[in-house]
């Protein structure tokens, strides 16, 4: 199945039979056929005709929207929640503080160890990073004596800044200008790369959180507000760092994307549309790559791994097993 990214501002997508056209200027850019297709992710002005958006919701098919810098703005969505069961068991364990205090703990302490595994894959190169790994181990063990999501979230946000501040260290390419994290708006190349990865990420845990059969909404880690997908970011969270950072690093460092493919626009440092396409590609080529997955024992892409833990909390909702994160030794 595939999943088709659109970048050309101004495309125009069109239906004819069982298959989408992407025009510019009556150009056709490239053919995508139903069957084949997974998901759309918009990028910037693309336009659908009405019988694309009917044709989309009909089969069912994710469609994405970003703005050029990379922000989330929505997605296309046909009806969902058809496993009211499920649903109501996960609105239910809401109402649970002890499950929901020890699911977070797992989220953060999964989200921690990968992050000490990457530091770790880093510092071979000598960045002497030693300290830091060791203060992140520290933190995960402390996760699992603290007796409220408040104080979770707190060592979450205080681990991010240790680890930001070491990941910085590992950027070796020249004019990136990376000190520490900073959201919106993002003011450096590798900020903005970070934002646009996690974005990305985000995109494909919601849908496979929604094609699971859960309810993106509801999470127990994230605190739920009006409009904010909670468990989809709680799912994420332990992907982050194998996933996303490992993508931007390695793009920067390889020079696969260097200063040049970023300009400066209102919503801060945005990809210029050749930026955007390398880093779409690097981030497939990750997401497409097969590793063993850590308690299944079998080979999967990242993909297949992100919905076996999709999966795994299925399970655990019901009460059939313990979620255990997916961390890479």
């Amino acid at each position: 199945m595939a999943i088709f990214y659109a970048v050309e501002q101004g495309l125009i997508i069109q239906k004819e039979g069982e298959r989408l056209i992407a025009k510019k200027d009556n150009k056709i850019i490239k053919f995508l056929h139903f069957h084949n297709l997974e998901q759309l992710i918009l990028i910037g002005r693309i336009g659908l005709t009405p019988a694309v958006i009917f044709e989309l919701l009909k089969r069912g098919i994710d469609t994405v929207f970003l703005s050029y810098s990379g922000r989330y703005l929505g997605r296309l969505s046909s009806i969902g929640g058809k496993n009211i069961e499920l649903r109501f068991r996960q609105y239910e364990s809401l109402k649970d503080e002890l499950f929901k205090l020890n699911l977070a703990k797992k989220i953060v302490r999964g989200k921690i160890e990968n992050q000490r595994l990457f530091l770790r894959r880093i510092n071979r190169k000598g960045l002497g990073l030693e300290d830091t790994i060791l203060k992140l181990r520290v933190f995960s063990e402390k996760v699992k004596e603290v007796s409220s999501l408040d104080e979770i979230r707190g060592i979450e946000g205080t681990t991010s800044r240790v680890y930001f501040d070491a990941y910085a260290k590992g950027l070796l390419g020249a004019g990136i200008g990376f000190d520490k994290r900073e959201r919106r708006p993002p003011k450096d190349p590798a900020n903005a790369l970070l934002s646009l990865g996690y974005t990305l990420l985000f995109s494909h845990v919601f849908s496979i959180v929604n094609m699971v059969g859960l309810d993106p909404y509801i999470g127990f880690f994230h605190a739920i507000n009006y409009g904010k997908p909670s468990l989809a970011l709680d799912l994420m969270e332990e992907w982050r760092p194998i996933i996303v950072d490992a993508v931007v690093m390695n793009a920067f460092n390889l020079k696969v994307i260097k200063r040049e493919d970023f300009v400066v626009e209102e919503e801060g440092v945005c990809l210029t549309r050749d930026g955007w396409r390398k880093f779409i590609a690097q981030f497939e080529r990750k997401m497409s790559e097969k590793v063993k997955h850590p308690h299944q024992g079998i080979r999967l892409t990242y993909r297949g791994c992100i919905e076996a833990q999709a999966r795994q909390l299925v399970r655990h909702i019901k009460g059939e097993e313990e979620y255990t994160p997916a961390v890479f030794r």
